[in-house]
């Protein structure tokens, strides 16, 4: 009975006004990660693109080693973003730093897709197709393809979350405007699995672009049997006007939403309005610019070793290359 009369006064007050009921507003499907340096007019007009087709979905932006504040910009309404600073540690060349700091944006976002930004993206409108997997980017059909000593490391490894996992993608595309879902993200990403990928000794046979996000992100997803394929609204914008007798250019497609490449704002005037809430940070950071010379021990962010340094030894099973 008392129980009852509990239950019988909590209904009174709410419909009375004295309890605030709470109802949770439903995430947005997509978030963006954005991470930054040193330009600005390129920074304002991508989150301006945002905000104008994506007007509800959180932003991220990361300035990413450099010394200028966004903090007082992103409290705009205009911008609306989560801002954050981190040490440079050229992260878009060293895979543990990047792994570590797309996996802290992907939960500071809390969506199911994210889709990550750089400051020569153009946004055109809100996608219209959804994407299909579990991560896609650019049509890349201009870079040079993973070897197949590298998909057979891949497959291997992928097919023991995945059993009947099978690489489709074997290119480049992962730049601005390519999605992830979260899901993928907070697994491959995460420590426990980057460390067991040998990235060191992968080099020798891929060359430099080992390092790269782009390709660091598809071997990584890859390596725990997560789908990548290009994704029909990301583009790459080509510099030089297409010649009659040239081939079709896949990677370019005027009706994507995002489109890769677009270099033609980093020289536009900043807004007063906006001039006013940049400033830089008095604590100036030094960044590095070697490739593949950041590591972590067990891929852990909290214990970095001295850079530069080499990858830590991987553990037997998952060499490169594996051994049948």
């Amino acid at each position: 009975m008392q129980f009852l009369q509990t239950i019988f006064g909590l209904l009174v007050a709410c419909l009375s006004g004295g309890v605030a009921l709470k109802s949770k507003a439903p995430k947005d499907k997509f978030g963006f990660y954005f991470p930054v340096h040193s330009q600005i007019p390129s920074t304002l007009n991508v989150l301006k693109s945002v905000r104008k087709y994506y007007p509800n979905s959180p932003i991220y932006l990361l300035q990413d080693g450099g010394n200028v504040d966004f903090g007082k910009l992103c409290q705009e309404k205009e911008y609306n973003c989560i801002f954050d600073r981190v040490h440079g540690e050229n992260s878009r060349w060293n895979p543990h730093s990047w792994f570590a700091r797309f996996v802290k944006a992907t939960k500071a976002l809390g969506t199911e897709f994210v889709i990550y930004l750089e400051p020569d993206v153009l946004i055109r409108k809100h996608h219209v197709i959804e994407p299909k997997h579990d991560a896609g980017g650019i049509y890349d059909d201009f870079n040079p393809h993973m070897g197949p000593q590298t998909i057979q490391y891949l497959e291997k490894m992928g097919r023991e979350r995945n059993p009947h996992f099978n690489i489709s993608w074997i290119h480049f595309g992962l730049s601005g405007g390519s999605y992830y879902r979260a899901e993928a993200v907070l697994d491959a990403f995460a420590p426990q699995n980057v460390k067991k990928i040998d990235f060191a000794a992968m080099e020798k046979k891929e060359g430099d672009k080992t390092m790269s996000s782009d390709f660091s992100m598809l071997v990584a997803l890859y390596a725990r049997g997560w789908n990548v394929y290009p994704w029909e609204e990301t583009s790459q914008h080509w510099l030089s006007p297409k010649k009659p007798t040239d081939p079709e250019r896949l990677s370019e497609k005027l009706s994507a939403a995002f489109e890769h490449n677009h270099k033609e704002h980093y020289n536009d005037p900043v807004p007063a309005k906006d001039k006013k809430l940049i400033t830089t940070f008095s604590e100036k950071f030094v960044d590095t610019t070697c490739h593949g010379c950041v590591w972590y021990h067990d891929a852990d962010p909290n214990q970095r070793y001295p850079i530069p340094s080499h990858q830590p030894e991987i553990p037997k099973k998952y060499r490169y290359p594996l051994k049948a």
